[in-house]
């Protein structure tokens, strides 16, 4: 069990950290982008905005991730060449994409990418669930029903990487399973069973909008340093444990027989301190493959984007942690307005874009 340990107190905050206009509050998502009402809206130093997926067909991926989780397409169209410079792809390279998100919320997307060409290779092909390097999931809640969820998730062509995992801790009881897809986009999903949870009656549906995002790492300490001691944000949970209970069921799909022996360390952190766009680390103590060299154009989770205040800030807190910071880009973050934006690299192996709206 991940995520869900010790966080009755802060997760499920729900929208909070924007700026809204009061006319706009009631209207759905996707009528809010379409009347230009989202400039100034972005979730500034209050975790990630959305998450950016490499795809071999975005438009189908939509389709069918919008089938499972409830979500609407607020925006299609070409990649602004800046954003793939900040991937690190040249002028030759150009693409498709189409941003996706839960109806009720304006944070918390997924923004999917499909390159001009043939496919490129998976950038985690082959990973286990414990396998280090680069981004390995994003989680959204179950809000009613996780079974039915899951059902929605395989019918989009996920495949759970093992059965959905029942965890009472007597005064916290969660349900979780994770599972991928082709494209080796990775989605955890999780239900409170009790207590009730929290910040999200103005949510409907069966699926909320993306609240967090793991990365799995080698060294822990460096990892966490990166965030609290040189981007200065804020820690939500810390817990160290072994992979499973006493049963061995889990839900990364380790062998049941070793599991509980299985060390896990996990942090989860946030400028603000929220479970709302919080990044998550966890180190196995099993060992496994390293994928923290790749890189687009291969396909999966390509990075995470934050809407910042101060962007010289963010690199130089990110070039002082000793992550690569590329040079900054400028363009049109549709929906939202023109960006100026750079992409730092952890030492991992995970793409964090920075952008500051013009």
């Amino acid at each position: 069990m991940r995520q869900e340990l010790g966080t009755a107190a802060v997760s499920g905050k729900g929208v909070t950290g924007f700026v809204r206009s009061a006319d706009c509050r009631s209207l759905p998502v996707v009528a809010r982008f379409r009347a230009g009402q989202v400039a100034g809206m972005i979730a500034l130093d209050n975790g990630f905005e959305e998450a950016v997926g490499l795809v071999a067909d975005c438009d189908d991926a939509a389709r069918r991730l919008c089938a499972a989780l409830g979500y609407r397409v607020v925006h299609a169209g070409a990649v602004p060449a800046g954003a793939l410079a900040l991937m690190g792809l040249g002028d030759d390279t150009s693409g498709r994409e189409v941003l996706i998100a839960h109806p009720d919320a304006v944070r918390g997307g997924i923004r999917l990418i499909a390159l001009d060409g043939a496919p490129a290779p998976l950038m985690r092909d082959g990973a286990q669930a414990w396998d280090s390097g680069g981004i390995f999931d994003i989680n959204i809640r179950a809000l009613q029903d996780i079974e039915a969820l899951h059902h929605g998730m395989g019918g989009a062509g996920f495949r759970a990487h093992a059965p959905i995992t029942d965890w009472d801790f007597g005064a916290l009881a969660v349900r979780e399973v994770v599972e991928s897809d082709a494209d080796g986009l990775c989605i955890a999903l999780m239900e409170r069973v009790h207590p009730p949870l929290a910040g999200y009656d103005d949510i409907g549906g069966n699926a909320s909008w993306v609240f967090n995002s793991t990365q799995v790492v080698t060294d822990f300490d460096a990892a966490r340093s990166v965030f609290v001691d040189h981007l200065g944000w804020k820690v939500v949970q810390e817990t160290e444990g072994f992979a499973s209970q006493d049963s061995g069921a889990n839900c990364m799909g380790l062998p049941p027989g070793l599991a509980p022996g299985i060390a896990m360390r996990i942090g989860i952190y946030h400028p603000q301190g929220r479970m709302e766009g919080s990044v998550e680390i966890i180190r196995f103590g099993c060992g496994g493959n390293d994928f923290s060299d790749a890189r687009p154009p291969k396909r999966g989770w390509a990075a995470l984007r934050f809407g910042v205040s101060d962007l010289d800030g963010f690199a130089q807190a990110m070039t002082a942690a000793g992550c690569a910071v590329g040079a900054v880009q400028r363009f049109e973050w549709a929906p939202y307005g023109m960006v100026s934006a750079i992409c730092a690299t952890t030492p991992w192996g995970a793409r964090l874009e920075a952008l500051m709206l013009a």
